[in-house]
């Protein structure tokens, strides 16, 4: 005759006993993590930056020639911003708009040798347009330095941030896109 088979112990009961009254804290610590990491996953997985997506919906370019190029021109830029002189510890409204008005004055002087660098008819639009935001981000770096030589850059940068940070991601998205990363100044 066979004997039936007998029901084993309860589920964590080997857990239960070894971590006595700790069990319920550690039960509860176990499951908040992997809801933690859980939520982590789902998050990288399904979110996309706004940066990374204009990463994703630049238009790319073929011509590695420009690309090259215009990183090198960016080099020589990144070179010059980080050895310029810097202002003094309480500047006047005044020296801060000169200042930054010089900064805009040379991302123009950038503009100028990316707009001469010859680029492949195919891709001329994509640039130009790329330029043309750049452009743009440096006419707003001069009315800025205005502002802020008339202690007026509250209601400017009130008015058009939105406009400015949304100029700003695509045309850093585009350099990214197109292995100019160089060329993403923010």
């Amino acid at each position: 005759m066979t004997t039936p088979p007998t029901a084993g112990p309860a589920w964590g009961a080997g857990a239960r006993r070894a971590l006595g009254p700790f069990f319920v804290p550690a039960l509860i610590t176990v499951v908040v993590v992997v809801v933690l990491v859980l939520g982590l996953v789902i998050r990288y997985a399904f979110y996309t930056s706004p940066d990374q997506a204009a990463v994703n919906s630049a238009p790319r370019i073929s011509d590695t020639g420009f690309e090259t190029s215009a990183t090198a021109v960016c080099k020589q830029y990144v070179t010059v911003f980080n050895t310029e002189p810097t202002l003094g510890q309480d500047p006047t409204a005044a020296q801060s708009g000169k200042f930054l008005d010089s900064i805009a004055t040379t991302y123009d002087g950038m503009v100028v040798r990316l707009s001469a660098l010859p680029v492949s008819a195919a891709d001329r639009p994509a640039v130009s347009q790329w330029l043309d935001e750049w452009r743009q981000y440096d006419a707003f770096g001069h009315q800025y330095a205005a502002a802020v030589a008339n202690s007026a850059e509250r209601d400017l940068v009130h008015q058009d941030v939105a406009r400015i940070d949304g100029i700003l991601r695509v045309r850093n998205g585009f350099a990214k896109a197109n292995h100019m990363g160089a060329c993403a100044f923010n």
